[in-house]
This record gives structure tokens, C-alpha cells and sequence, in this order.
């Protein structure tokens, strides 16, 4: 009877709270909800995607570069005058005889017509092509894993709602079931208080006793509304959408032993990829910073085409062409010291991230270690306060029967009342963080989401 009385309740708060007016959502449902709509995984998708187009672009470095030209136009002069020594003989000798005047020359009006192609393939830049390609796609793994990790996450997050919405569902039913019992001891009181029994001050007692759970059953409702809305959010939903969650959750008994968790950490823990792929994209960089130290050869070609006549450029090809192609070799002996710098930084760069792959390791181990401690507490809190509630239930009635035979007061009553509740409150809370603390060690361990979008349970 009072499995089927809180039950009861439960649908009767769902149905009062507005719940009702939606489709009952699993875990699993708010994870594909969130996954689909949550804002940040959008923009890390993007953002990811934007890598694809970087690792296309490093094969540019290997590639050749064509570019094709053609322009057209019309050159008008006006006619301009100019000091210069003009020839006017020759002197005995035999040489010319200058003199200073005044040249004229006429305007003129020209048309031209060019087309040309210029071809340029890199032979060798000291390993620079293959280092910024290695160092793209390097690059792109790491915003993949930076993904997952975001997908992660946003999973934690909805598990981290979902379960504090029916946590403060929960503690609603303890609060209006408190309600409930200082309205029931209120009826007893001011009945007793007819027949003589007790005290007037016993039912104001009681009455602001009520007003006190009352406060607390509204102040609740408000815990419940908020965690809705931030399960909303999460989900990329509008905070006001009606919501609708199966309270339904298992707690595993145990997990396996510490190195095993961290061995399987090392192998799925997206932040851990991320450091690795950034260590390793380091030290690419100390390999491209050594290519500027090669000399760099290229092969090039240009064919041109040029004439005042739009025709005999575009349409006579045997002639008004010329063409160069051959190699070229450039090589940089010395830049004031700036080739050295930028190698002595990104090897001082890569040092720095495998100094935070390191500490990523280790805050691992650290992080698992919290995490199973925390949730074997949980456990045993859970233990514990099973034994309390089922103690402080027991309080509660013997204090109730106290009362009514005239040995007890009101006072002891309201006690054992408080520690019911709180006994009660305290099962609750201890239950749905253990859950979360399950959710935490399993984003640690990389395996909170999977490709089909299941989380372990």
C-alpha cells in the first residue's frame, strides 16, 4: 500500500507541475535529444569540419601553382616635348656632333593583347610539404578527439539534469509527504486540544509547524522548475517546454579495480588523445622550424603571348610567343638569428605539452581514484541511511503514540518528524549522487558515449 501510495503521488505531482503534456522521455531519449540540438556540440562540429578544409590546403606545399593570365586594353599618349642632344654632323675626326634642342614628339594611340601561363612545382623545401601535412592531420585528429570529448561532455551534462530533475522530484515527494504528516498531526492536536487533552499552544504549534513544511514544500517546487529548465537547455530546448522523465535508474554494486580503469582511461579518454595528438603536433613543428634551414629548389615555366592585334595573339600561335622554363635554388644563410629562435620555441613548446600529456596521466589516476572512493561512500551512506529511515520511521510513530496517550509532547513529536524527513531526504540525495558520481567516473574512462548513442547504465 505504500509503494502504491507514493506512486500515486508521483503521478499526481507530474500532472500538477505540467509534466503531463509531453512524451515520457528515457536517459537515453534526452541523450539523442541533446546530442542533436546542444549548442556547443553544434559549433564544435563546425569547427571540426573546418580541419578537413586545413588538411586539404597542406597539400598545397607539393602541388604546383598554375596561373593563367590574359588582359586587353588601349594606351592613348598626347604628344610631349623633351630636352635632348640630337646628332647634326661630324667633326673632322669622324665622330657625331651633338647639339641641345628641343625634341617633339607626336600622341599616339596603341592597343594590347597578352596571354601568358605560369607553372611552379616545389622539388624540395627541406621536408616542409610532408611536415605540414603530418602536422594537418595531426591537427584533425586532435579536433576529432576534442569532439568526443565535447559529445562526452554534453552527455554528462544531460545525465548530470536528468538525474538532479528526479532528485528534486524526489525530495518534492518528501516535502509534500511532510506536508502531509503536519497536516495529519495538526487535525490530532486541535481534536485533542477539544477534548482537553493538550495545551492550546500545542495546536499553534502545529499549525505554524505546517506553514514551516509549507514554505519548504514551495521553495522545493522552485528546485524542481529550475532543474527542468537546465535539462531543457542542455537539450537545446526551450527552459519552458513541458517535461516528462522515466524515474527509472540501476546503481552498479561495484567497478573493476583502479588499473584496470585507468589502462582502459589511457586507451578511451578523449582530453588524453587531445594532449598526445598536441605533443605530437609539437614536435612536427620542431621539424618544419628545420626545414627553413635547406636550401629550397623549385622548377618553373611561362609561355607569353603579346601583340597590338587581338588576332594575332588568340589566333596565329606559331608566332608573337616567347617561353621560359628552368630551375630555381634559394637558399638562406642568415635572417639576424629569427630561423633559430622559432626552433628554439617550438622545442621549448613541445617540452610544455608533453609536461601536460604527463600531468593529464596522472590527474587521471587521480580523478578515478576520487570517483570510486566517492561512490563507495555513497554506497555505504546508502546502507546507513536505509537502517536510519526505517529508525527514524519507528520514532516517529512511538513519539506519535506517546502524544496521544498523554506521555509525550508536541515538541517530541515535531523531532522525530524532522529527523523522518531528513532521514528521508538524505536516502534521496545519496542515491541520485551516486548515480552522478557513476556518470563522472564513466566520462572520465571515455566511455560514457558510444557510436549508437548508448551510455552504460
Amino acid at each position: 500500500m505504500k509503494e502504491l501510495f507514493f506512486g500515486l503521488i508521483f503521478v499526481l505531482l507530474f500532472t500538477v507541475l505540467g509534466y503531463g503534456q509531453s512524451e515520457m522521455l528515457s536517459l537515453n531519449d534526452c541523450i539523442e535529444m541533446a546530442l542533436k540540438n546542444n549548442p556547443t556540440i553544434v559549433r564544435t562540429m563546425n569547427q571540426d569540419e573546418s580541419f578537413d578544409e586545413d588538411v586539404l590546403a597542406s597539400y598545397s606545399g607539393i602541388l604546383p601553382t598554375i596561373n593563367v593570365s590574359a588582359n586587353s586594353g588601349r594606351v592613348e599618349a598626347g604628344g610631349r616635348e623633351t630636352e635632348g642632344d640630337v646628332p647634326i654632323g661630324i667633326d673632322s675626326t669622324g665622330n657625331a656632333i651633338y647639339e641641345r634642342r628641343t625634341i617633339t614628339q607626336p600622341g599616339y594611340v596603341s592597343n594590347f593583347n597578352r596571354f601568358g601561363l605560369d607553372v611552379n612545382q616545389n622539388l624540395f623545401d627541406g621536408g616542409e610539404w610532408w611536415q605540414a601535412i603530418g602536422y594537418a592531420k595531426s591537427q584533425k585528429r586532435s579536433s576529432a578527439y576534442n569532439l568526443i570529448s565535447t559529445i562526452n561532455a554534453t552527455v554528462y551534462s544531460t545525465q548530470e539534469g536528468f538525474f538532479n530533475v528526479l532528485k528534486q522530484y524526489k525530495l518534492l515527494e518528501v516535502n509534500q509527504i511532510a506536508v502531509e504528516r503536519s497536516q495529519d498531526q495538526l487535525n490530532k492536536t486541535e481534536k485533542m486540544f477539544e477534548l482537553g487533552a493538550v495545551a492550546k499552544v500545542d495546536v499553534y504549534r502545529s499549525r505554524v509547524n505546517l506553514g514551516s513544511d509549507k514554505i519548504q514544500l514551495l521553495l522545493q517546487k522552485n528546485a524542481l522548475l529550475t532543474a527542468k529548465q537546465n535539462l531543457n537547455l542542455v537539450m537545446g530546448r526551450d527552459p519552458q517546454t513541458p517535461l516528462e522523465i522515466n524515474p527509472e535508474f540501476k546503481l552498479p554494486t561495484s567497478f573493476p579495480n583502479i588499473d584496470e580503469l585507468y589502462q582502459q582511461a589511457l586507451n578511451k579518454n578523449p582530453d588524453l588523445m587531445v594532449a598526445e595528438e598536441n605533443a605530437y603536433g609539437a614536435d612536427l613543428m620542431v621539424s618544419r622550424s628545420y626545414a627553413v634551414l635547406w636550401p629550397t629548389l623549385s622548377a618553373f615555366f611561362s609561355y607569353n603571348r603579346s601583340h597590338e592585334g587581338f588576332a594575332k595573339v588568340y589566333g596565329s600561335w606559331d608566332k608573337n610567343w616567347n617561353m621560359n622554363w628552368g630551375l630555381s635554388l634559394r637558399w638562406n644563410l642568415f635572417n639576424g638569428f629569427n630561423d633559430e629562435v622559432r626552433i628554439q620555441k617550438n622545442k621549448l613548446a613541445h617540452r610544455s605539452y608533453l609536461v601536460t600529456q604527463e600531468e593529464t596521466k596522472r590527474n587521471l589516476k587521480s580523478e578515478i581514484v576520487n570517483q570510486i572512493d566517492t561512490f563507495n561512500s555513497y554506497l555505504e551512506i546508502i546502507d546507513i541511511n536505509e537502517d536510519n529511515l526505517e529508525a527514524a520511521q519507528e520514532e516517529f510513530r512511538l513519539a506519535e503514540e506517546r502524544y496521544r496517550i498523554g506521555s509525550g509532547t508536541a515538541l517530541e513529536v515535531r523531532e522525530a518528524q524532522v529527523n523522518l524527513n531528513r532521514a528521508e531526504q538524505t536516502l534521496v540525495a545519496a542515491k541520485y549522487n551516486a548515480r552522478m558520481t557513476q556518470a563522472s567516473l564513466e566520462q572520465i574512462l571515455g566511455v560514457i558515449y558510444k557510436k549508437n548513442g548508448e551510455t552504460t547504465e
